[in-house]
């Protein structure tokens, strides 16, 4: 932040910093609605107008990879209706755009929509009376359509552009999933765009309501506009909907007014400056859950809602109670609010067989969407690990993702490994009932499993035409991967490092758009100039599991500690054979001190005082695998039992142990001996089975992994070869 108000800065004195909604910021404009002065590619810094709650510089440099940064748009005001029978849309959008220089044609994205015949025009904001027809014209690669002059240019400056549009409303039944479409696509779902959903009561009375899914790019089936991640702007959305229907968005509800035919309109604030892809609506015959959370910086109340289906709002009484005590843990950790009067979670049923959409939720900002039958509970019946999961996952979303947006979709993992971190993380603080450190010990061990396969894929992909559909997958690497690589981190830099410098990360990029080197250099910087951004690529860019062997030798007063590198034998395609890999070095009497190298070449040497035995990532956490000499097996087995009661310690020991038998690393009587000192426990135990079977499972196709989203991007692309900061 370069400058803060004083209102800020009161609220700084307790710690708070507080990011209020920019809403008029778009890229490339001004908050008070001035450009910022550039005149051609991506947007620069923007500087907030003097009626900003809070003056920060945004960063906007982040490009668009599609559409044309020549065009930006500032503000949406967004109306839609669907027909009775739920199966079609009108939908209308007054778009202010700014023009950055002169063009032919503007450029939008919009699939499955039909343009109205003569509306769609430009009307300038400095000559109101000046207003252009446009003819929408479809490009022939992808879904887009270019709004083209009859003749002439459109000049520089500042226009509102007007569209009108007709769309269907998808849902997944045969009606939409052919069976030509399910050949190409078994897990065929219309839950993209405006899409039908199911309520039903307990007693099986059912009602149809819809809602709406943008991530990746299917905002195009709702509003034709800029739905890349860096095209970044305010929403005003309303909607004429069913009289008894009660209707959620992002922003607050202003307006509820019966029309003559029985539909209502109703409308929402304007939200603050976010990618199009969490833009969301929400409307049927719910229930609504209220309550309320304190916020923990400033002491407000922030009201808090579950839209269920009809009788199942206490059903979503657990779920409340998680969304407090996550609302209020991620406060206090990113020490900045939500920049919303209120904070919605959507639960419908799955009545339309939705649960093959391939997600269990959306991180809309401030209305997250989830499947009721993965977040309700039944009174008096145990929650489940999945649904506490997703609660506190789509929550931290609404800070990385939501707040701070991955630049274009092969950073996602920006988006999905922060939020399977902090999911994990959250998990273990508040309900280890549900999971404990030793679960993310097996965790990664799964990840690594997929890691060493030939479908192992890095966690940052390239993406192209040819992994256009599905890029994400297998999701795996992109969740638990990046999870685990950012776990990596945090044991090399210090929580209180990570906590700051996710701050930072946070502050610098607010409303703006991040990058792997935008999250390294912020981790660096409170880490005090540690290098993280090698270790981070490193990881996120290769497919493969390090290797590590430790050989310590005790000569004369001293321990000198030979350490080699290589990639753990697997079947990837392009495999790794070198990572910059953090390690620390567990040593002393009492296997009580660290020593801690980060190492880049594939043999280091490290000295230690005394003579001592040696164990490498004695949080049992860091991504790697470990090996050690005869001796230096010995030497660590001896000194174990000051590790009694670590169990996610002694557990990736002995997993480490069990692959490195599998691999032909070590023998069965060395396996027996370690697994025989390590005395895991009963409870233990019955988790590696558990884990082994569920994984057996999933190898065979008979169990799938259960992710929040698993994304799927509508091709082909249209790369512009801009360049990547």
């Amino acid at each position: 932040m370069k400058s803060l108000s004083t209102h800020v800065a009161r609220r700084l004195a307790v710690s708070a910093i507080s990011l209020p909604a920019l809403a008029a910021c778009g890229g490339g404009v001004t908050a008070d609605g001035g450009s910022n002065g550039n005149s051609g590619g991506a947007p620069g810094p923007v500087a907030p107008g003097p009626d900003t709650p809070m003056a920060a510089t945004i960063d906007r440099t982040a490009k668009p990879m599609e559409l044309p940064d020549s065009v930006w748009p500032v503000n949406y005001k967004l109306w839609f209706r669907p027909d009775a029978q739920l199966k079609t849309f009108g939908g209308r959008g007054d778009v202010e755009i700014e023009v950055r220089e002169p063009v032919d044609s503007i450029d939008v994205a919009a699939r499955d929509l039909s343009f109205a015949q003569g509306r769609t025009t430009l009307r300038s904001l400095a000559n109101p009376a000046d207003i252009i027809p446009l003819v929408p014209t479809p490009q022939t690669r992808g879904d887009f359509m270019q709004l083209r002059v009859n003749s002439g240019r459109i000049e520089a400056g500042r226009y509102v552009l007007h569209m009108e549009w007709t769309g269907k409303i998808q849902f997944s039944d045969e009606e939409y999933c052919t069976a030509e479409l399910r050949a190409a696509n078994p897990k065929c779902s219309a839950a993209t765009g405006i899409f039908k959903v199911g309520l039903s009561t307990p007693d099986g009375v059912s009602s149809d309501a819809i809602v709406t899914q943008g991530e990746t790019n299917h905002a195009r089936q709702w509003f034709p506009g800029w739905d890349e991640p860096a095209f970044r702007h305010t929403f005003e959305i309303s909607a004429e909907v069913p009289g008894g229907w009660k209707t959620v968005s992002n922003g607050a509800q202003i307006e509820s007014t019966m029309l003559p035919d029985g539909y209502q309109r109703v409308a929402f604030e304007k939200t603050p400056s976010m990618p199009a892809y969490l833009a969301f609506f929400g409307g049927g015959k719910f229930d609504v859950l209220a309550d309320s959370f304190k916020n923990p910086l400033g002491g407000e109340d922030m009201p808090l809602r579950w839209f269920t289906p009809p009788g199942r709002s206490e059903w979503a009484r657990l779920a409340m109670d998680w969304t407090k005590v996550a609302m209020d843990y991620y406060y206090q950790y990113t020490g900045i609010a939500l920049p919303f009067k209120k904070f919605d979670t959507i639960a419908a049923n799955d009545s339309y067989n939705n649960k093959q959409a391939g997600f269990g939720g959306m991180e809309n900002w401030g209305a997250v969407f989830e499947f009721a039958d993965r977040a309700l509970t039944k009174p008096g019946d145990a929650r489940t690990t999945y649904s506490v999961a997703v609660v506190t996952h789509e929550i931290a979303h609404q800070w990385f993702g939501d707040l701070v947006t991955l630049d274009w979709w092969d950073n996602v993992w920006l988006n999905e490994s922060f939020a399977r971190w902090f999911d994990r993380r959250t998990m273990i603080k508040f309900h280890p009932e549900h999971y404990t450190f030793s679960d993310y010990v097996l965790d990664k061990h799964n990840v690594i499993s997929a890691d060493l396969k030939d479908s192992a894929v890095p966690v940052q992909r390239n993406l192209n035409d040819a992994a256009s559909f599905g890029f994400i997958n297998p999701a795996i690497f992109v969740y638990n991967k990046g999870s685990h690589v950012l776990e990596t981190i945090q044991n090399y830099i210090g929580e209180e490092a990570m906590k700051q410098g996710l701050r930072i990360y946070l502050k610098d990029y607010a409303y703006g758009n991040a990058t792997p080197s935008r999250l390294w250099s912020s981790l660096e910087k409170a880490s005090g100039g540690k290098k993280v951004a090698d270790i981070g690529d490193s990881f996120i860019r290769q497919t493969g599991v390090p290797l590590l062997t430790v050989d310590a030798q005790c000569v004369g007063d001293k321990t000198q500690v030979a350490i080699t590198q290589e990639s753990f034998p697997n079947a990837n395609i392009f495999p790794a054979s070198t990572w910059s890999i953090p390690v620390t070095l567990a040593h002393g009497n009492a296997m009580d001190k660290t020593s801690t190298i980060v190492m880049s070449e594939n043999r280091a040497q490290v000295e230690l005082p005394g003579c001592t035995a040696v164990l490498a990532g004695p949080t049992g956490q860091d991504y790697y695998v470990t090996n050690y000499s005869a001796a230096s097996w010995s030497d660590l087995l001896a000194k174990v039992h000051h590790f009694a009661g670590n169990e996610p310690l002694l557990l990736n020991i002995e997993r480490d142990a069990s692959r490195l038998l599998a691999a032909g690393r070590i023998s069965n009587a060395q396996y027996d001996e370690i697994k025989g000192v390590l005395k895991l426990s009963q409870k233990t135990q019955a988790k590696i089975a558990r884990s082994l079977t569920k994984a057996a499972a999933i190898d065979a196709g008979l169990e799938q992994e259960e992710y929040p989203h698993a994304l799927r991007y509508q091709g082909p692309l249209k790369l512009r070869g801009n360049e990547r900061r």
